[in-house]
């Protein structure tokens, strides 16, 4: 059997060895084995090093016997069999009467494989980096296998979500455009309003194969719900229809979107618990869930309520008002407290409330990347598939049971209570 490959050596320059530094304790080197400011040092040198070693055809193999990539290398064998060990997979191969079979074992071993290398990073350069294809390949794996276990269920909700995979993940432009019309059809054929949400969202392909869904088919099965008269707004052009479907949207009592419907189902498939590339896979796919549907249709309206119609005093500019407040209490996401916020500044900008309101958005949208970052830090800028807890999870199971702007509200009203009070003693 060949020998596995060692880490993909200098991937990350000054930043990969100031990562590997970090981990020297954790392998049983101490940092003053080495010296840190002489990895920091070395960084610089080791950028110079590779530079030279293109321009001089001697170089590299005078580089690769240097004491300095000795000592390194050595670093990244020790890394690398500690990531092993930490998986419960330090052998190539599964030793006689292991409950993990041989594909497992494997698959473990990359994951491990995955975290010593420092996961997926890319530094904007023209060539995408290797490891991109492999999260690639295993991210197709994981839809694959998800749409499988989803197809096997009955409710509508999992044929949905089984759909969503297959247009959004497609394997060729043909099977996604497959996967539309089968939406569609199931959106007709069921007449359940999730069904019919998405349906409307993503739409037909190949006009010739499929059908969609009409544009009043929600309306006609929630009439109370205003998402529901805002996405036919949306899909209609005649100026005096959109005025009735606004009205019709502003008297609505009820404003419920199904943007969230698909990252609940896929999150009750069971969770890759194994840190590493799969993980991230994982990641990607409920994110393309939670992000990549759009949870409401109010940019017919907002294109509506910024004409020259909308005047001061008229009936549509009042219930353009109306509309932003309602978006502001109602909203469940960023996007339709920044909708509200928009309407309001053009329709209601003497109202002080929308003043605060504004600096609560501010407030909301740069909670979740300042805290992401702390925790990276706080792990030593490993990927958040390679660490515990697994924040993602945690974060995208909030955002599906609560909304993004309740996940958002909860997580900063947190942050605030552990946060030292002004008047506190400082030590």
């Amino acid at each position: 059997m060949a020998a596995e490959p060692g880490i993909r050596f200098l991937r990350h320059s000054s930043r990969w060895l100031l990562w590997l530094g970090a981990l020297l304790a954790a392998v049983g080197l101490s940092a003053s084995w080495f010296g840190l400011g002489r990895l920091q040092e070395g960084a610089g040198a080791a950028g110079r090093a590779a530079l030279q070693s293109r321009a001089q055809p001697g170089a590299a193999s005078s580089a690769s016997t240097s004491p300095f990539w000795s000592l390194a290398r050595e670093a990244e064998d020790r890394v690398l069999v500690e990531h092993y060990r930490r998986a419960g997979v330090p052998t190539v191969t599964p030793p006689p009467g292991s409950r993990i079979d041989a594909a497992e074992w494997e698959a473990r071993r990359r994951d491990a494989r995955w975290c010593a290398e420092g996961g997926l990073r890319w530094d904007g350069g023209d060539e995408p980096p290797p490891a991109l294809a492999d999260l690639r390949a295993a991210q197709q794996q994981l839809v694959r296998a998800w749409a499988r276990q989803l197809r096997q269920r009955a409710d509508i909700q999992a044929q949905v979500a089984a759909e969503w995979l297959d247009i959004s993940h497609p394997t060729d432009a043909a099977s996604a455009a497959r996967a539309r019309a089968r939406l569609q059809d199931l959106a007709r054929s069921s007449r359940q309003p999730v069904a019919v949400y998405l349906a409307l969202h993503m739409g037909c392909a190949d006009a010739a194969a499929c059908t969609p869904v009409p544009s009043s088919l929600w309306a006609e099965l929630e009439p109370d719900n205003r998402q529901a008269w805002l996405a036919l707004l949306a899909r209609t052009d005649a100026p005096a229809a959109q005025r009735v479907w606004l009205a019709r949207a502003v008297l609505a009592p009820q404003h419920i979107d199904y943007g969230r419907e698909v990252l609940r189902t896929l999150q009750t498939l069971p969770h890759e618990v194994q840190p590493g590339m799969r993980r991230a896979a994982q990641h990607a796919v409920w994110s393309a869930a939670a992000f990549g549907v759009p949870p409401q249709f109010s940019g017919g309206a907002f294109r509506l309520c910024k004409s020259s119609e909308a005047k001061p005093g008229s009936v549509l500019h009042a219930q353009c008002r109306m509309l932003a407040q309602q978006l502001w209490r109602d909203g469940e996401d960023l996007l339709s407290h920044a909708v509200a916020l928009s309407l309001a500044k053009a329709m209601d900008a003497d109202n002080p409330q929308w003043v605060e309101r504004r600096a609560e958005q501010q407030r909301l949208e740069a909670a979740s990347p300042a805290d992401l970052d702390a925790f990276q830090r706080e792990h030593g800028g490993q990927p958040f598939e390679c660490v515990a807890p697994d924040v993602v999870a945690l974060r995208l199971g909030d955002l599906a049971s609560k909304g993004e702007w309740a996940m958002l509200q909860a997580h900063v009203e947190r942050r605030g209570a552990s946060a030292p009070r002004p008047d506190s003693p400082t030590r």
